[in-house]
């Protein structure tokens, strides 16, 4: 004898990929088209965008990377202009202590504060598929987890280096496998070398040349955002870009929305897991 049920599939994670300005930030309010109710942590600035959008639907918190004061960049300055090399790169991390802004932006998802409304809204691993949340952009995401390591030193161990490109994959990986809501996360491009085929790849911009190929293996579409002239695109084909196509066709001119992407998703939804 068999039962028949409904399985909850886990909820799809997108990155979009492209440079400033190529409408990354403007497409998220498409996920309130698709009927989500969205969750956006900004580790950069570009709310202004998105503040025409309903406040009770679309919630923020802008957690910016942490930035030297003007006198913390003065005694950073003297001891670069005093310290030989081999010295400086032999400091402890920093004035470590003010650049704890990567705990505070994984203090937020563990309980995400809208500061439109004043509310707080729990932990995003307990959401389910109604609810999204973004973060908008990798960039900054990165910039934290190196400042939390090394503060503002100057000179980076390439341990150092391994220990923030650890952290920053192990928190990439949990919010792709363990939560249920829809995961976005924007990421601007850089150029580097594919180590397989050795020719030049446009990657997700973040720390070291090891931790950016590996981006996109937890999610299920990875997609290319371009701007031609003043109209904004998709593409999952273009050329000397890793993309990933599970639930939007391949194709070079995409509409720039997540309507058919979350369509597709909660189509498999609807399939019975029988026992």
């Amino acid at each position: 004898m068999s039962t028949t049920e409904t399985q909850e599939v886990p909820g799809v994670n997108v990155l979009l990929l492209g440079s400033s300005g190529c409408g990354k930030t403007t497409a998220i309010q498409t996920l309130l088209d698709a009927g989500l109710e969205v969750f956006v942590l900004f580790t950069e600035p570009g709310m202004e965008v998105l503040a025409h959008t309903d406040p009770e639907r679309l919630h923020w918190n802008y957690v910016k990377p942490a930035s030297p004061s003007f006198s913390d960049i003065a005694d950073s300055a003297k001891k670069i202009n005093t310290l030989t090399y081999e010295l400086l790169s032999k400091l402890p991390g920093v004035n470590k202590t003010k650049y704890g802004n990567f705990i505070e932006m994984v203090n937020c998802m563990a309980d995400f504060h809208c500061q439109r409304t004043g509310k707080n809204y729990g932990c995003v691993e307990d959401w389910g598929s109604d609810k999204a949340f973004v973060i908008d952009s990798l960039s900054g995401l990165s910039i934290a987890a190196l400042n939390l390591v090394v503060g503002s030193k100057p000179v980076k161990a390439q341990g150092e280096w391994g220990v923030a490109m650890d952290n920053l994959e192990r928190l990439i990986i949990k919010l792709c496998m363990d939560t249920q809501c829809v995961f976005v996360m924007t990421a601007h491009l850089e150029r580097e070398t594919d180590e397989i085929s050795q020719g030049t790849m446009l990657m997700p911009s973040t720390l070291g040349k090891k931790l950016s190929p590996k981006i996109g293996r937890f999610f299920s579409d990875v997609v290319h955002v371009i701007r031609r002239v003043d109209k904004f695109h998709w593409s999952t084909i273009s050329n000397n870009v890793e993309l990933k196509a599970r639930n939007l066709p391949l194709k070079d001119d995409l509409p720039p929305t997540f309507v058919p992407i979350i369509k597709k998703w909660r189509a498999t939804q609807t399939e019975p897991l029988t026992k």
